[in-house]
């Protein structure tokens, strides 16, 4: 494979190009370990693998998320409020500030209790002031994500919240490779996506009926719409791996957001095309990341693969010149599996590859939004709102 940016030798005639690529940490998950009284993540390998795990979300969000800090309004307040990971109950965070494009996830560790081995969800809050403080806190930037009545929502929006791992159990922490012990990270990934809103955020709410998830890419992904309960996909459902943790890209393998979470293989069960999909429906901006390969290069042969999700489209665009990329290669549909281009006739001098992606359908800006977070007569009226954290029961290892 030649890297990036790297120059073919003359007797080739062709160069690889640096391909677009979405910002790096659009969205930072950042980890706190301020509640992990029981000092479970007391390692670095332990903390790496957490953070992995946030870095591989927040890698692929492109959502700006606008910063919660009451200064910023008038007489606003507000105490944020989540699950204590390491005791159960609900645990205040009085004089929380949440800078731009960042969520706040709290970790730790406590007995869960038979099969259980994990507990999350976004958090809560309780506060008071205006409409725009109260609308900053539920949609921060998004009215989708604040419009009342809940089930009115199509996006997601928090300001962080909290995950609990099972403490009387052996864990593998290893980032790369199945070992003796529940594998951590695929419980993680799990974990944070139900911080992100799987399973816990209205706008997944809003879009079960009837035992079925009716998102449109979730649709697309499964080639119907999926069957899930209030917080899981269920059945014996399988999707394509996103390529991660060592996992190959385009495996076929049960969805990560089952009830039940399973442990087998050589290789991790990560986030699948179906999971990844969810996030889009429930209203994140996704751009995972995308490694363009070069499989075949010489003066007369050139094709490329690489990492494709169901809710994109790609185009391997040739340049000779870097000033304009036509369209090379037209519009790819992605599936979950490696997508691979040959160019048909490589130019004889020198030529610049790179791969653009796109939305399959992309999402319209909801016209009209049915109301503002309270009454349009309350905008002027000091009030109080509040929230409870969210957690979904019965995250299980399944044999």
């Amino acid at each position: 494979m030649i890297p990036k940016n790297s120059i073919v030798p003359a007797a080739i005639l062709i160069t690889l190009a640096s391909f677009p690529s979405p910002a790096a940490h659009a969205l930072e998950i950042r980890i706190d370990y301020t509640y992990d009284t029981g000092n479970f993540f007391d390692t670095q390998p332990k903390r790496d693998a957490i953070e992995a795990v946030a870095d591989f979300y927040g890698n692929m969000i492109n959502d700006t998320l606008l910063r919660i800090d009451p200064a910023d309004f008038s007489q606003a307040s507000w105490t944020p409020s989540m699950t204590h990971p390491s005791t159960g109950g609900t645990q205040t965070i009085p004089g929380l500030v949440v800078p731009e494009g960042v969520i706040i996830v709290y970790v730790g560790a406590r007995e869960l209790g038979g099969s259980t081995v994990g507990l999350a969800g976004p958090g809560g809050f309780g506060a008071g002031g205006f409409d725009p403080w109260f609308e900053r806190i539920v949609g921060r930037g998004s009215a989708e994500a604040a419009v009342e009545p809940a089930s009115s929502r199509t996006d997601f929006a928090l300001w962080g919240g909290s995950i609990s791992f099972d403490t009387p159990r052996t864990w593998n922490f290893s980032q790369s490779a199945n070992a003796t012990g529940s594998e951590f990270i695929a419980i993680a990934l799990h974990e944070m996506g139900h911080v992100l809103g799987l399973g816990t955020a209205d706008s997944w709410d809003n879009l079960l009926n009837a035992g079925t998830f009716t998102g449109s890419a979730a649709a697309l992904s499964f080639g119907s719409a999926p069957t899930a309960d209030g917080g899981h996909f269920t059945g014996s459902q399988t999707s394509r791996l996103f390529g991660s943790f060592s996992a190959t890209h385009g495996t076929t393998r049960p969805v990560l957001m089952l009830p039940g979470s399973t442990d087998t293989g050589s290789n991790f069960d990560v986030a699948t095309d179906l999971d990844l999909s969810a996030l889009v429906d429930i209203g994140w901006e996704l751009t995972p990341p995308v490694e363009l390969k070069t499989t075949a290069l010489s003066p007369i042969t050139v094709s490329f693969n690489w990492q494709s999700v169901s809710f994109k489209n790609y185009n391997l665009q040739r340049s000779t010149n870097l000033l304009t990329f036509p369209n090379g290669s037209g519009s790819i549909s992605g599936n979950g599996a490696l997508k691979s281009w040959s160019d048909p006739a490589p130019p004889s001098e020198k030529a610049f590859y790179r791969l653009a992606a796109s939305d399959v359908d992309p999402v319209a800006s909801v016209a009209s939004i049915p109301q503002a977070i309270r009454a349009a007569d309350s905008e002027d009226t000091y009030n109080s709102i509040s929230e409870d954290p969210r957690t979904v029961e019965n995250c299980e290892l399944a044999h």
